[in-house]
Order: C-alpha cells, then structure tokens, then sequence
C-alpha cells in the first residue's frame, strides 16, 4: 500500500475524512460577474469552495507520492552504489554515482519521480486558478454585501 493510501486510512480512522471529488466540473468564470444574480454568485462561490477542498486533498495526496517516488529512487541508487564498491582506493565516488545512475531500475524510478513532480505542479497550478476565481467571487459577494449595491449590509439592516 503506497504511503499516502496508508496515511488516507490513519485519517479515517481518526474520523478525519478528505473531501471527495465534486460531481461537476470546475466552474469557470463569467466574463462580468456583476451581472449575475445573487443566488448564482453564491452557487459559483460553493462550487468553488468544493474544489478548493477536494484540490487541497489531491495537491497534498501528490505530495507525498512525490517524496515516495524520490525515496525508492534513492534507496535504489544507495543500493546499486554498495553493491558496486569494492572498497579499494581506485574506486572513485563519480564512478559509482555514474554505476547508480545507469542502473535501469533507477532510471525507470527516476522517470517516476519526474511523472511524479510533473503531476504535483499541473495539479497546484490548476488549484492555483480555482482558488483566484475563489477569491475574485468572493470579493464579489463581499463588495455586494458592503452595501454598494442592492443588498443591504449587516451593519445596514441592523441600524434601520
């Protein structure tokens, strides 16, 4: 079992669970989000929370596999060097690292690590983009809330 579906289980055993994946794409944003209706802008604004949730979930998730792969990588080229040194004074440090390098269970790990990281940064770059249109949404509400528009604020409706 990979450490981070292992991690996943302590989780939930302590009750804590990760947010599932939502049940309808990311939204994008509408080109003027004034226009819409109260009602819409809160729904987009959920819709976002949700993804923002489930994508911090699957960034940290990526993480961990990521530092996994980079693990087993360095194990394996540890090994691959041990096995290599003989212990006599011509053995050079550059050739073993090189002997370590070349070993095709390293580089198959080595291209692991790499789809690894690869997959962790589209990954942030995406909840990057969903948390900025998080926030663009939420400035909205809050702008819409201040009183500068129809709905009146908290402070408003209190004072009336």
């Amino acid at each position: 079992m990979s450490l981070s579906k292992s991690v996943v289980e302590s989780l939930k055993q302590l009750g804590i669970v990760m947010a599932s994946k939502p049940e309808f794409p990311i939204p994008g944003l509408p080109r003027d989000i004034s226009e819409m209706d109260d009602e819409g802008l809160m729904d987009l604004f959920v819709q976002f929370t949700q993804w923002n949730d489930y994508l911090s979930g699957a960034r940290a998730i990526s993480v961990i596999n990521e530092r996994e792969a980079e693990r087993a990588l360095e194990m394996q080229e540890a090994s691959v060097k041990m096995s290599n040194w003989t212990g006599a004074k011509t053995d050079r440090v550059a050739i073993t690292k090189a002997i370590a390098a070349s070993d095709p269970q390293s580089i198959e790990l080595r291209n692991d690590v790499d789809t690894k990281y690869a997959f962790r940064k589209l990954l942030e770059t995406r909840a990057e983009d969903v948390e900025r249109n998080s926030q663009v949404v939420s400035r909205e509400l809050t702008r819409r809330t201040s009183g500068t528009s129809g709905i009146r604020s908290r402070s408003r409706a209190f004072s009336a």
